[in-house]
């Protein structure tokens, strides 16, 4: 177990998946963080990489060949090493290996940042194409959040607020499959989205043009909660599950499949081409309070 730490805030991660693990402010004395549950999901906050979401019968197809892929891809699966520390930031890699090139043939090296910075923090993704020829990739954050926060509130009593109206196009998923359908619809949302478990049913709330950068998660009963700060991501997904004491903000660049897709990658919804040498680079940062 790692442990960051400053006056405000103490956060723990583990090298398996570069993953967070903890997110314990001191003033408030709140794991925001959820607690892992089996029963719901056994994860806390995976990174998404090299895919986001579902593949169709998970295989992809490059250059004539086609490679399989589970949800999500591997790197949340994956051992990082330890590039840097300090008592307050961390920085960690994952590079290709034999075992990845089988079914993602690029060679890459992909670093995960965790910074804490008063209550902030800030969470960085930098890929860099290690290959001598184009690399294709998605990516994302999946965080799971506490909620509810405080003891005697229920899901219900909390909100997500937008900084504007939001009018974004919705991404809907065939459950049994996994993957979207080609059809969308354009939401009319206002600024909040008060929280019940039956807007769940169809698993994630997948939405596509969201115009604010900053989106937090509130409650009526209390003055706790998160304020979740992204910029350059195409997609953003609210997730939980029935009865569970959890909602993920999660900030995509990718999705799963349209069911009508021709499993081409290099034409995969929000995939990123990056060029020989080059580096991609996004984050997203969360204050607590």
């Amino acid at each position: 177990m790692i442990v960051l730490e400053n006056d405000q805030m103490q956060i723990a991660l583990k090298t398996s998946g570069a993953e967070l693990t903890r997110i314990y402010h001191k003033g408030t004395k709140i794991d925001y963080l959820w607690r892992i549950d089996e029963r719901f999901w056994n994860r806390y906050a995976p990174v998404l990489f090299p895919i986001v979401g579902r593949l169709k019968d998970n295989t992809y197809t490059f250059e004539d060949t086609s490679y399989t892929f589970s949800q999500h891809g591997f790197a949340r699966n994956n051992e990082f090493s330890i590039v840097s520390q300090s008592d307050t930031a961390i920085t960690f890699e994952l590079t290709d290996t034999p075992e990845t090139l089988v079914n993602y043939p690029f060679k890459f090296s992909l670093r995960i940042s965790y910074k804490l910075e008063n209550d902030r923090l800030q969470v960085s993704y930098n890929v860099v194409n290690q290959d001598t020829k184009n690399i294709f990739f998605c990516i994302g954050g999946h965080p799971g959040f506490t909620c509810p926060l405080t003891p005697n509130t229920t899901f219900s009593d909390y909100f997500i607020e937008f900084e504007t109206e939001e009018t974004p196009q919705q991404h809907l998923l065939n459950t049994e499959k996994g993957l979207r359908y080609k059809k969308t619809e354009t939401k009319a949302l206002g600024k909040t989205i008060p929280l019940n478990y039956d807007l769940f049913t169809n698993d994630a709330l997948i939405y596509e043009g969201l115009k604010s950068k900053k989106i937090k998660l509130k409650s009526h009963k209390h003055s706790h909660g998160i304020s979740f700060e992204f910029d350059a991501w195409q997609f953003f997904a609210f997730w939980t599950k029935k009865d569970a004491p959890f909602i993920c903000f999660e900030p995509w660049m990718g999705a799963a499949d349209l069911e009508n897709t021709n499993q081409e990658f290099v034409t995969k919804d929000g995939i990123i081409q990056l060029a020989i040498g080059d580096t991609y680079t996004n984050g997203y940062a969360i204050q607590f309070f």
